[in-house]
């Protein structure tokens, strides 16, 4: 028989138990990651190489999480615009970068940023791709890539090339190859390398500094024509391309990479779930065919080793800016 204070102890009971699970459910729900959609911030206009990169990247990444990829270009500043929009988003694993490892080693090294070089934890690298000099395919004054130096050398700035804005893997690249070829161009920066393609197939440029993964639909079409590889030797394409060391120029290695980033401060778990399906991703055949039919090539590795990368861009940047050849505000 029921008394009135075991019916009240009995309640109490009950109520301490729903406020149990009451609080036990909104933990597990923060636990789950991720918990709302993806969105992969590129810093670059689409049309580019590292926007081709993350788009491809969405699909196996999308059945892998669990939610929907989302695509966000923040262009502006050689990638500082989009980068520092990561560096200012919430710490919870949602908001990713894909970049370059310029964004934050070679640019914290020539303007002043609303980031900081470790305002960002490396996830993973995601791909490799040779750089190129591309042409328009009918422009009858760069036949050759002789054709190109011998303009480029006839007098300062006579060339007009394009690159993917300040302190990008291209405008890197472009410098060195004006060491390399002991000649002054004139170069015009962009919001990524898309928009620099479409002025110079329209005829505003000359040439563009270019990561083949862009640069091969309009090589395939006819519209463009690759005249040397900034780095070794390459296949597909490029397999009949000359490098600067065969055309007996000094070289240098402008292999551009992109990786993955996440806010500091994002969860270590979360990190280490990311990690792992980037890693998973990067082998799918949504990923890895179409990378490598564009002439790049899938990599997958760790954050540890994009942080060795970095540090790479980091410290060819501040060579450059001694050196007088990268201007620091």
């Amino acid at each position: 028989m029921f008394t009135h204070k075991s019916s009240r102890r009995i309640f109490l009971q009950g109520a301490a138990s729903l406020a149990a699970c009451a609080a036990f459910q909104p933990a597990n729900a923060q636990g789950r990651f991720p918990s709302k959609p993806i969105t992969l911030v590129v810093p670059f206009a689409p049309g580019g190489n590292v926007d081709i990169v993350a788009r491809s990247l969405s699909v196996p990444l999308t059945k892998l999480v669990g939610q929907s990829v989302v695509i966000d270009n923040r262009a502006g500043g050689g990638g500082a615009v989009g980068t520092g929009t990561v560096a200012r988003a919430e710490p919870d694993g949602h908001t990713l970068l894909v970049a370059t490892p310029g964004q934050l080693g070679t640019l914290p090294e020539i303007i002043k940023l609303p980031y900081k070089a470790d305002s960002l934890t490396p996830v993973a690298v995601l791909s490799r791709t040779p750089v190129v000099v591309v042409v328009r395919a009918n422009d009858a004054r760069f036949k050759t890539a002789a054709d190109f130096l011998k303009a480029a050398k006839a007098a300062s700035q006579s060339v007009t090339v394009g690159h993917a804005g300040p302190g990008s893997p291209n405008h890197l690249a472009l410098l060195q190859f004006e060491d390399s070829a002991k000649a002054q161009v004139n170069a015009v920066p962009y919001k990524g390398s898309g928009p620099a393609l479409v002025d110079l197939m329209g005829g505003q440029i000359d040439a563009v500094v270019d990561q083949i993964t862009s640069s091969t639909p309009h090589i395939k079409s006819g519209a463009l024509r690759a005249l040397v590889v900034l780095g070794p030797q390459a296949g597909g394409l490029l397999a009949n391309v000359p490098t600067l060391a065969q055309l007996g120029l000094p070289s240098f290695d402008a292999t551009t990479f992109v990786g993955l980033f996440v806010p500091r401060g994002a969860p270590a778990a979360s990190v280490a779930s990311l990690q792992d399906w980037a890693t998973k991703a990067v082998a799918q055949p949504e990923f890895s065919n179409v990378i490598r039919d564009l002439g790049s090539e899938p990599v997958g590795g760790t954050g540890a080793a994009l942080q060795k990368l970095v540090n790479a861009e980091a410290a060819l940047a501040a060579q450059m800016v001694k050196q007088g050849r990268l201007k620091s505000d």
